[in-house]
């Protein structure tokens, strides 16, 4: 008997040793029509090259832009490359997007569903995939998404940055975030700029504007690894108690902190 358990142990363990290395998969990054083929398990595509899929799940269809044609529209937005911890890694963006009567949405509010995967290179100079993220978040207006990119915030810390801008009765923003490629969280967010000149002009006592830059401080050492920097904020803000628009010039430093995974305010 206990040569028989031994036995089916060990094709048991075969078995799974089998499966792991079936569903080991490197990519060819330049092969653009298999990243979406697998990834999102499509087999059709459009004439603009979009992966069309349909969605799977009760969550592909409340989170992805199901177009009217029944489709998901996904293409690659964009690829990057960075590099940490001496291990050379790319980012793969894309964009699912919503489609009425052939033409995208331009919907002010609608922008478009953002997924991400990230891969580390392998010593074959191929790429095996670290982790996917579908439907990570929304970004943009109009139909389209906004800017992403690459931020160094650490001498091997990146995140992936999403910019994107807004205009709400008369109050045009922009807003900007930082994502920590290493869970893809959140580590933080501000508004780059901020004004009223679509409700009040420039002549009015309460018109603000404002606009806020990051100063990295890489030459302060920090037992996290994440460099420090300095918010500076220059321009008027709106001020309810006088009703009208106030000073906002203003240095604030922040640090990396560990415990919430996200940059906070040093007091001072």
């Amino acid at each position: 008997m206990k040569k028989i358990l031994l036995t089916a142990m060990l094709v048991l363990c075969t078995m799974l040793a089998s499966a792991q290395t079936e569903i080991s998969e490197t990519f060819d990054l330049e092969d653009h029509a298999y990243l979406l083929s697998l990834l999102f398990d499509a087999d059709t595509f459009s004439a603009e090259g979009e992966a069309l899929w349909e969605p799977y799940t009760y969550a592909d269809e409340l989170l992805a832009n199901l177009s009217d044609d029944g489709w998901m529209h996904t293409r690659l937005d964009t690829l990057l490359f960075y590099t940490a911890f001496d291990i050379e890694r790319a980012v793969a963006i894309f964009e699912t997007v919503h489609y009425e009567r052939g033409v995208i949405s331009d919907c002010h509010a609608c922008g478009a569903q953002i997924s991400v995967a990230i891969f580390d290179k392998t010593e074959h100079g191929r790429w095996s995939i670290e982790r996917f993220a579908k439907h990570l978040t929304s970004l943009g207006g109009g139909g389209y998404g906004g800017e992403i990119g690459l931020a160094q915030l650490g001498e091997n810390q990146t995140c992936l940055s999403l910019e994107m801008s807004w205009m709400g009765q008369g109050v045009y923003a922009e807003f900007l975030s930082f994502l920590n490629l290493e869970d893809l969280e959140r580590v933080f967010n501000l508004v780059i700029h901020e004004d009223n000149m679509g409700v009040l002009g420039e002549a009015s006592d309460r018109t603000y504007s404002f606009d806020r830059a990051i100063q990295l401080l890489p030459t302060v050492e920090t037992v996290t690894g994440w460099w420090e920097f300095d918010l500076v904020t220059q321009g008027t803000q709106p001020d309810n108690d006088v009703e009208r628009a106030v000073p906002a010039n203003t240095v604030e430093r922040y640090a990396f902190n560990w415990e919430t995974g996200t940059y906070m305010k040093v007091c001072p």
